[in-house]
């Protein structure tokens, strides 16, 4: 199909025209009477919808967002003959939006109309009879114009249909979806249009028994773009199988295979064997041998076996013993690893009183590896986000223009210098120091990809040793652990290219519980060697919690409190970090529900590594929640003051955002 500047229908008639017929056929004048003798209604549903989203923001240049959304839904539910022989669903929810954005350089208005339907039947689910059949329609349609000449228009349809086969010793199911995305956008009048018109097709078969599951899945992309030309074809299998046998004994066997060609093109293959035999009572052994080859630009073939021996005495002291054998090639790197190594846990769950746990660990581990690539292409290495914001990337030489940070599904992208920054590290190291306050949080998972330079030919040898220590004592809890790794080079380029780590965590706690209050305190140190840089954080935390005394009409109030203090020591950067969390539930009817919070977040950064960089992050937020039912009246409130103010060396001088959101949403069912 070959595009044109036009902007598409926010409906289609003909589409429309049957669902709405059957809506008016279906919904009488009683909710729960019979249209004729075989269809049976349940109560319709019907509701009126009205959202508010306004946010005022003053940095410099002050600016207001309003965004105004009215609608209704309507959702009927019935029966023909009887719920297990037919039954269906229907959702129409259309919806009216207007925007408007001002501040002192432009402004702008936005019109939108929103549309989604849902139609949805199951035929023949609990009959006795072999098949059922599951049917679906769902659109979502999005037509937005604003007053300097922007249009974004979407439609998004999709379709499924199962055929289910109910038999007991291996039901089966086979799946028919499509799914049709029809997108235009224009950002001005003068601006080119931007297309995107697609569909992609799935056929699916899934079985299983108690010992065999089968996935078998056939999809096509077809890009209708022709300047774009993104069609793909992809073929995926997923076989596993599970065999017991004899006392806790099995074999578990999986079969994965994945091929697409077209855009994107590459194959995958992976299969996974393990046994677990049970020899006595207290030991048993696990062998696994796993396989994988990638081809995509290159390819990538890997083998590896493991065995494992497993013994526990007096259901207290576990003790592991393991090898482990692998080997990949590829087009870049040709690797051979072997260990071997044991591990003991003891754990003690009522010792004096206390409940006891500790560990100790080794293992020896031999690389041999033969280097034939240029550079190293990293793809969504995966971090947690700790308290500080700061994130030590695996490897080193890393060409720091190459990153790029996304969210853990891979569809934000995040701004270097909006939403983290790069810190070059001593050892070769690079860090990625997020920026509170704005999209990324603590504990959040973030994908990084990177260039990093090439690593040499060389082998080593490599030592890990593992210890770990806790006491947990009615009202005091003890713990420490403690992780390293040592290579050393056997042959091969300089050792500058391998990269010994150490990790030692200590944690000191303090419980106590009267009454209503739960108070907690805590410290912490750790401490990060990798590969020559060190960092060491000290973290104190208090966490309090209060109940109010219930009464006859109030369900009390929950207080909670946490503050935390955190300093992190690194070679060319130390970091000072407050933080507080005030909340408060309080229901004082069971129809109400009000939860105020207020959020205070400081940091301050010095060393060397920041010339021309932040000094000093504030972030602070206040707001409050609310939601009121009544009868048929469904409110939400929810209103936020956010006040950031950032502090940078040398004359770049001190910024400052605040911002004030205010949203609310009223429900009103009718029927």
């Amino acid at each position: 199909m070959v595009p044109v500047e036009t902007m598409p229908r926010i409906a289609d008639p003909p589409v429309y025209s049957w669902l709405l017929f059957i809506l008016i056929m279906l919904w009488t004048g009683s909710l729960n009477a019979q249209f004729g003798e075989n269809i049976v209604l349940y109560p319709t549903e019907l509701e009126a919808i009205v959202k508010f989203d306004g946010t005022n923001r003053r940095n410099g240049t002050d600016s207001r967002e309003t965004e105004w959304e009215a609608g209704f839904r309507v959702g009927q539910i019935g029966y023909v003959l009887d719920p297990e022989i037919a039954w269906f669903l229907i959702d129409i929810e259309p919806v009216y939006t207007w925007s408007e954005f001002d501040s002192s350089v432009t402004r702008q208005e936005n019109d939108g109309e929103l549309l989604n339907y849902l139609f949805q039947t199951n035929l023949l689910r609990g009959t006795p009879g072999p098949v059922g059949v599951n049917l679906s329609a769902q659109r979502s349609s999005n037509l937005n114009t604003g007053s300097l000449g922007s249009r974004y228009d979407t439609v998004i349809d999709s379709k499924n249909a199962t055929l289910q086969w109910k038999n007991p010793a291996f039901p089966m199911s086979l799946t028919y979806e499509e799914r049709s995305l029809d997108e235009e956008f224009r950002s001005s009048l003068n601006s080119s249009v931007t297309e995107r018109d697609e569909i992609l097709e799935s056929l699916i078969l899934k079985g299983r028994s108690s010992k065999l599951s089968v996935h078998l899945e056939h999809a096509s992309l077809d890009d209708r773009i022709i300047t774009r030309d993104q069609d793909y074809e992809l073929d995926r299998a997923n076989l596993s199988h599970n065999l017991h046998w004899g006392r806790n004994s099995q074999l578990q066997s999986l079969i994965n295979y994945y091929d697409r060609t077209g855009f994107n093109a590459n194959e995958r293959l992976t299969v996974d064997e393990t046994a677990r035999i049970q020899h006595l009572d207290n030991l048993y052994s696990r062998t696994s041998y796993h396989y994988q080859s990638i081809t995509q630009t290159i390819e990538n073939e890997e083998h590896g076996g493991d065995f494992e021996l497993h013994h526990r005495l007096y259901n207290n002291l576990n003790t592991t013993a393991h090898v482990n054998i692998n080997t990949r090639d590829s087009d870049n790197v040709d690797e051979d690893r072997w260990r071997f190594g044991l591990e003991t846990q003891y754990n003690k769950s009522n010792l004096l009183g206390a409940n006891v746990r500790a560990g100790l660990g080794a293992t020896y581990q031999e690389t041999d590896r033969i280097s034939n690539l240029g550079l190293v292409d990293v793809i969504d290495e995966s971090h947690v986000v700790p308290l500080t914001g700061a994130v030590i990337l695996d490897r080193r030489f890393i060409i720091t223009g190459s990153i790029i940070v996304t969210d853990s599904s891979g569809t934000i992208v995040y701004d270097e210098g909006m939403d983290y920054t790069v810190l070059s590290l001593s050892g070769d190291l690079t860090q990625i120091q997020v920026i509170p306050g704005v999209r990324i949080d603590t504990g959040d998972t973030i994908l990084v990809s990177y260039n990093a330079q090439q690593l040499p030919s060389q082998e080593f040898s490599t030592t890990f040793t593992n210890y770990n220590f806790s006491i947990d004592y009615d009202w005091v809890r003890f713990s420490h652990s403690d992780s390293k790794s040592d290579d050393k080079l056997i042959s091969g380029a300089s050792e500058s290219f391998l990269q010994s780590t150490r990790n030692t965590l200590t944690d000191l706690e303090f419980h106590f519980k009267l009454a209503g209050i739960d108070a907690l305190v805590g410290a912490e140190r750790r401490f990060t060697l990798s590969g020559g840089f060190e960092s060491t954080s000290y973290t104190y935390r208090q966490l309090f919690s209060w109940t109010t005394l219930e009464n006859t009409r109030s369900r009390g109030i929950l207080w909670n409190l946490n503050a935390t203090q955190s300093f992190t020591e690194q070679e060319s950067l130390d970091t000072d970090l407050y933080r507080i969390d005030l909340t408060a539930n309080w229901q004082p009817r069971p129809s109400l529900t009000i939860r105020p919070t207020i959020s205070a977040w400081k940091r301050h950064d010095e060393g060397s590594v920041i010339t021309g960089g932040r000094l000093d992050d504030e972030f602070i937020s206040a707001g409050i929640w609310a939601r009121w039912r009544y009868r048929k009246v469904d409110l939400e409130l929810n209103y936020h003051h956010d006040r950031r103010t950032v502090d940078r060396s040398q004359n770049n001088g001190l910024t400052e955002t605040i911002d004030d959101r205010l949203m609310f949403t009223l429900r009103r069912r009718i029927m």
